[in-house]
């Protein structure tokens, strides 16, 4: 009898090591559940909640994450890597998931120590990183799997009863973009506001040293189409989705914009298949996104991508509204250089899979070579009808000048410019042409 009660208690022991590896002896914080890396300091780890192994570490990260639904706390990483190694299906039936932020019907923080500015001598350990290694492929499934999403809702936003989610200081960095995968999935998130984000679909190449111009080993491939930045939401019950300082690089797509009252600073898509793509995502609930409210950027960018921006069917998924949405760029950066471009050429200007049913404004500047002024005379979308329901305008054109300045100009499809050779004010009506009416609609060379 003796001889059991010892084992009892050894087998007590253990089971408290075990959880001893994860959860800290420190002070019981009432705002923060606080996750430490395996590479953390010592001193750093005392203060932790969960400490991770540096394997697997998406189960610990669902732990404190479940912690902080019990508790009605946020979540604090401290500055490291943490390693994600396989995606799993979870009880909400939603796309397999590395990490899941469950729909705690509350405003939510999710936020890293610091912020991981990449660069060329900057090491991961000084930001939040949360890493998906090459062992996460043989766990994908059949459809596009997460590092890190939202709970899947039976109603979508219709299901998160007021609950927002701000995200900030986290980097999602992924293997490789030769396959379906995304880093960030907000679709059944609500009142999103993501700030200080870095999204890497060559996270080996960056976790070995490699940054701009990511040539260290050797050219880049070609992503695959669906290896995905961040989705943005199915809509908003609150007047909030806000993306702040994200920069997305070797995606399939970069940005899969959409949502409602969305706005978008300083966001930067480089060295991807498409930097940015609106309405091409699907939400999968019987509720759709509401895709009546505008889009804004602000001072966003999209640099060497092989495609320009790319406006699928414009509406929702229940077939309630089409056409009409609006999508404003306010001093938007392209960069058109096929040298620096996957692929070593440049590919489709912007266009509408269905050509004029967007609406807009879109205001400019393209640099089409390396070091070089803004460009004058690049076309910016397709010459298929795509864009005729945008103002479009190139920051760097004179809107009044003489006849030989407004001959070296691309036009913009409904661009105005007043000619001072002819005296009056001049319309053009085919950019491909570089057909100029006047007032009257009298043709003018």
């Amino acid at each position: 009898m003796k001889h059991s009660v010892v084992n009892i208690k050894c087998a007590a022991f253990l089971f408290v090591a075990a959880v001893s590896s994860f959860a800290s002896a420190g002070v019981d914080d009432p705002i923060w559940v606080k996750v430490a890396p395996a590479a953390a300091a010592p001193e750093v780890k005392k203060q932790a909640d969960f400490v991770c192994k540096g394997t697997n570490d998406q189960d610990t990260l669902q732990m404190a994450l479940d912690m902080c639904a019990q508790k009605e706390r946020d979540l604090l990483l401290y500055n490291g890597v943490y390693m994600i190694d396989a995606f799993s299906e979870r009880p909400d039936k939603g796309p397999r998931a590395g990490v899941v932020i469950p729909n705690m019907k509350r405003y939510f923080v999710f936020k890293g120590q610091s912020f991981f500015q990449a660069g060329w001598n900057t090491s991961p350990s000084n930001g939040v990183i949360l890493y998906a290694r090459s062992s996460i492929w043989p766990t994908a499934g059949d459809d596009v799997p997460s590092v890190l999403r939202g709970e899947w809702t039976r109603n979508g936003i219709g299901s998160m009863q007021g609950g927002g989610l701000r995200i900030e200081n986290i980097c999602v960095f992924i293997c490789d973009s030769q396959h379906p995968a995304r880093c960030v999935d907000l679709r059944c998130n609500d009142g999103v506001d993501v700030k200080n984000m870095r999204l890497r679909g060559i996270g080996d190449r960056c976790m070995r040293g490699d940054s701009w111009p990511y040539t260290k080993f050797g050219p880049l491939p070609m992503p695959h189409f669906d290896s995905i930045g961040i989705t943005m939401t199915g809509g908003s019950n609150l007047p909030l989705a806000r993306y702040d300082n994200i920069h997305a690089t070797g995606f399939g797509q970069a940005f899969q914009a959409g949502g409602e009252h969305v706005i978008c600073n300083s966001c930067l898509s480089s060295y991807n298949l498409y930097g940015w793509t609106f309405g091409n995502y699907r939400f999968g609930l019987p509720i759709g996104a509401a895709d009546n409210h505008p889009i804004v950027l602000i001072n966003c960018g999209d640099e060497q991508s092989v495609h320009l921006p790319l406006f699928v069917k414009c509406g929702d998924n229940g077939g309630r509204i089409h056409g009409l949405q609006s999508v404003t760029m306010i001093g938007m950066d392209f960069e058109r250089v096929p040298g620096q471009t996957i692929g070593g050429k440049i590919g489709d200007g912007m266009r509408e899979t269905i050509p004029g049913t967007w609406r807009g404004h879109i205001e400019y500047t393209m640099q089409p070579e390396w070091n070089a002024t803004n460009g004058v005379h690049q076309a910016l979308w397709e010459e298929d009808g795509s864009g005729t329901g945008f103002t479009t305008r190139n920051l760097a054109h004179k809107t009044v000048g003489d006849s030989e300045e407004r001959r070296k100009y691309y036009p913009q499809f409904g661009q105005q410019y007043f000619d001072t050779d002819l005296g009056k004010l001049l319309i053009c009506t085919d950019p491909a042409k570089r057909k100029w009416v006047d007032a009257m609609g009298n043709p003018v060379e």
